[in-house]
């Protein structure tokens, strides 16, 4: 149990601090998560709005410090912010992070050229085949267990080592109808019954310290809150999802 909670530090400094990594917005084909409104160049995005909610019912502001994804973790184990919105949940992880109930779903999905002429995700599970994933991703387990004969890397965008002829495909958790029809040279990997190939599913989770379980209580209860109030289901089901490619 660590000495005094991060609620308490939070409320006595009148700030709640937030990981973030800003992306372009979700109209140029990223993902919604966390990105600066065109307009006001307020920070915006699911994260960004239920990390303001958040800030609200602890009668604290908001301050979302913007980080590169891989680095999160560490941003939080060495107190540069206080909480990861949304954070999926890992055994490793689990070894030094707290995690809340879950939050933001995702499905793992795999992009790949249409010149490859590849249909099916068995023609990846192959020696001569290289598969991407993010830099600092989760979902490297699964991607392993459904291509182990494939070579898989991390990169910083794998989505652009695929257009460039360099990846035989890549593994992402958040692919946006923009962002497919702004790229009409990927497609998605489809099942026999033309559905997306869905190799992981996976949720996002509000995480702090280990240790913390003040703060830990605390995040779970205003989760029950907002689910019964209908704001997880508006940004993270209505909201989110109506980016997403189906």
């Amino acid at each position: 149990m660590i000495k005094k909670s991060r609620l308490t530090i939070v409320r006595e400094r009148g700030v709640l601090q937030i990981a973030v990594a800003f992306s372009p917005p979700p109209e140029e084909g990223h993902s919604p998560e966390f990105y600066l409104d065109k307009k006001s160049g307020e920070p915006t995005g699911v994260v960004c709005e239920l990390g303001k909610v958040m800030a609200k019912d602890l009668g604290v502001r908001p301050k979302f410090v913007d980080i590169p994804w891989p680095g999160h973790m560490q941003a939080l184990l060495s107190d540069k912010v206080d909480l990861l919105m949304s954070y999926t949940n890992t055994p490793v992880r689990a070894i030094e992070l707290e995690f809340a109930g879950p939050l933001l779903p995702s499905k793992a999905v795999m992009i790949v050229s249409k010149d490859n002429q590849i249909k099916q995700k068995e023609e990846l599970n192959k020696q001569n085949k290289r598969i991407g994933i993010w830099h600092g991703s989760s979902i490297i387990d699964a991607v392993h267990a459904h291509f182990p004969l494939a070579t898989i890397s991390e990169h910083a965008d794998p989505t652009a080592e695929v257009k460039a002829g360099k990846l035989d495909g890549c593994v992402v958790d958040a692919v946006t109808k923009i962002f497919m029809g702004k790229n009409p040279e990927l497609s998605l990997l489809r099942d026999k019954n033309d559905k997306i190939e869905v190799l992981a599913q996976e949720w996002g989770h509000p995480a702090v310290k280990c240790g913390d379980q003040i703060f830990l209580n605390w995040i779970n209860n205003w989760l029950n809150y907002h689910k019964n109030q209908g704001t997880i289901n508006y940004w993270c089901n209505r909201w989110w999802q109506s980016w997403m490619v189906d």
